[in-house]
């Protein structure tokens, strides 16, 4: 069978559609809707395993969108025939098969005749025999118009809202948070319902234009209208023949989504004033650049737009629609409020997923492995704490903590890994953003909420790093990340991590604080670490508390902890000297004779606050 063309698939879908509305108008449904499920159950289970990852995504929001109504099965069937291939021959054979029988006559005398009802034009021809038209036994099929979806089971991913993060036990959507202009654009929705007109809402990428065009929709219309929804490259043409005889008290509504995609079309501003004319709403998308190409100047479509009513729907969210963000119960919208940064929130929730997916996938040897290391050092420092921008440099020495990782077999140099993650994604924002000062960069904010939620915890290595690679004028950063690290580091602690107390003891060295980090080093000493024992040996010694700082230092130059045996025969030397003096006081020769060897050229012993190993 060659392959389908668009008239042909059209066809075809509207005969089955027919045919199916007529077995179930005639009120004993022949058997046609059950065979007919089952073909499409087939086809379904064809386009999960065969076909393209675009193919099946089509067929869920499809199915979605529609669900079990039948007035959906001419787009599910239009769909099928354009993405399943043997769809069209099983279709075709499952009409033949509920086809009514032919009888065939001899070619002989033409006898036909017209009765029990009328006909506009009869043909007559030899080897048609006897023709009888007879008045339906049923009730006409009800017109396509009034087997539209109903308003009130549309769903905002069936209407092109994009998806944010799924999150556990929570809905694929998080609440729709009311705007400002909400109230304003449910009036002239409210107006359209009742008079017919053009009704679009404008605003720029990713500002939230459809998501705030479904719930007007949904407050203004009667759940039992009906809609068309027309997705990109629909052919409008027939939209007057769907509506024609359709029901006069109901609603009905056309959905057009990017409306510009439609105005190219030949005859389309025509059509929506048509539309417009019968009482029918037609409630539009379009980016406010597309609006106003098309609007003025000499398109075709300016005439058609002029009698529009239309709303725009800002970015940027006001104080009030802020508050009611914050007040709204979703893990989603928390993270909206704390990291969309100077970006929209509709534009944090949509671009949220493929930022997060781009990065995650680039890890693959290969592919942007540099690019997503800058990007992972970005993401745990700013999980560390330093949320207003690093430089270039310290993401060049953060990445190389990632151990293996950092075996860069391709050719990608650091300006290209760079110049890839600061790209802007949909003309919105990139990986990375730039920060509060010249030459410096931060990831966007999502990232940084979900690898809170997915990724292990921030490597020691890097709090380090970061601690040591800030800027003298980054003082106040620097209190906020020591906090962040003590924070990180007390519950690991708590529960016996003695790496974790020692960094809590070293934290508390840097400041000062020498009787918390000796309390945090012995308990980390106690807990077998060397480098804690090495440290508090260190401190006791310093303040000549030598008894105590023996057995730590001991243990710790036997672990081959660097320059804890230098220190421990330090400690041994002056207690040593401090014997032999004692001895020698009492009349003892021989410890006379060992002080001098201990004894420096200049006749002083040595003394721990000069000496580097002790400071």
């Amino acid at each position: 069978m060659g392959a389908y063309v668009e008239p042909e698939r059209e066809k075809l879908a509207a005969e089955a559609t027919a045919a199916v509305v007529n077995a179930l108008d005639s009120g004993t449904p022949d058997g046609l809707p059950a065979r007919l499920q089952e073909l499409v159950h087939r086809s379904k289970h064809r386009v999960r395993e065969s076909g393209t990852a675009e193919h099946w995504h089509a067929w869920k929001r499809a199915f979605a969108l529609y669900g079990d109504d039948v007035s959906g099965w001419r787009h599910r069937l239009r769909l099928l025939l354009r993405i399943d291939a043997p769809f069209a021959a099983e279709l075709r054979a499952l009409l033949a098969e509920f086809e009514p029988p032919v009888v065939e006559e001899r070619l002989g005398a033409v006898h036909n005749a017209v009765s029990g009802g009328s006909a506009g034009s009869v043909v007559q021809a030899g080897h048609i025999g006897a023709v009888t038209v007879q008045a339906p036994a049923s009730s006409p099929a009800r017109p396509a118009a009034d087997g539209w979806p109903r308003a009130d089971r549309l769903r905002r991913l069936g209407l092109g809202v994009r998806p944010t993060r799924r999150l556990l036990g929570a809905t694929a959507l998080p609440p729709y948070v009311a705007r400002d202009c909400d109230d304003e654009l449910s009036v002239l929705v409210r107006q359209a319902a009742h008079y017919g007109g053009l009704v679009i809402v404008t605003g720029g990428p990713l500002s939230g234009k459809t998501s705030t065009a479904w719930a007007a929709l949904r407050a203004s219309v009667a759940g039992d209208s009906r809609v068309f929804v027309a997705g990109g490259g629909a052919d409008l043409r027939d939209l007057p023949d769907q509506l024609r005889g359709r029901d006069a008290t109901g609603t009905h509504v056309v959905w057009l989504d990017d409306l510009d995609a439609h105005l190219e079309e030949p005859g389309v501003p025509g059509l929506l004033a048509r539309l417009t004319h019968d009482r029918v709403v037609v409630l539009a998308t379009m980016r406010d650049e597309a609006y106003d190409r098309h609007r003025f100047g000499h398109h075709p479509a300016a005439r058609v737009l002029g009698i529009a009513q239309t709303v725009e729907v800002p970015a940027e969210w006001s104080e009030a629609e802020l508050a009611r963000l914050a007040a709204a119960d979703d893990p989603r919208l928390s993270d909206a409020v704390r990291w969309r940064g100077s970006l929209g929130v509709a534009e944090f929730l949509a671009l949220g997923p493929d930022l997060w997916e781009e990065w995650r996938r680039a890890r693959r040897a290969g592919s942007r492995l540099l690019g997503h290391l800058l990007v992972r050092a970005a993401i745990d420092l700013a999980r560390c704490g330093l949320t207003r921008g690093v430089t270039a440099k310290l993401l060049s020495q953060v990445k190389e903590e990632y151990g293996q990782a950092v075996a860069i077999t391709s050719d990608e140099t650091f300006d290209e890994a760079l110049a890839w993650a600061t790209a802007p994604r949909h003309g919105v924002t990139g990986l990375l953003v730039p920060g509060e000062w010249p030459g410096t960069w931060r990831p966007y904010g999502s990232l940084i909420a979900d690898a809170d939620r997915s990724e292990p915890p921030v490597p020691d290595r890097v709090w380090i790093r970061a601690y040591e690679g800030l800027e003298p004028h980054d003082a106040a950063e620097l209190d906020g990340l020591v906090a962040a690290f003590r924070s990180a580091l007390e519950p690991r602690a708590e529960g016996g991590d003695a790496h974790a107390m020692t960094w809590l003891g070293l934290l508390a060295e840097h400041a000062g604080d020498t009787a918390t980090a000796e309390g945090w080093f012995r308990q980390a000493a106690d807990h077998g670490s060397s480098r804690a024992a090495c440290r508090l040996g260190h401190l006791l010694a310093t303040r000549v508390a030598y008894g105590e700082a023996i057995p730590y230092l001991t243990a710790a130059a036997d672990a081959g902890e660097a320059g804890a045996a230098a220190l421990l025969g330090q400690v041994h030397q002056h207690l040593a000297v401090h014997y032999f003096r004692i001895a020698e006081a009492e009349g003892d020769i021989s410890a006379t004779r060992r002080l001098k060897g201990l004894l420096r050229p200049t006749g002083r012993p040595c003394d721990h606050a000069q000496d580097p190993h002790l400071d």
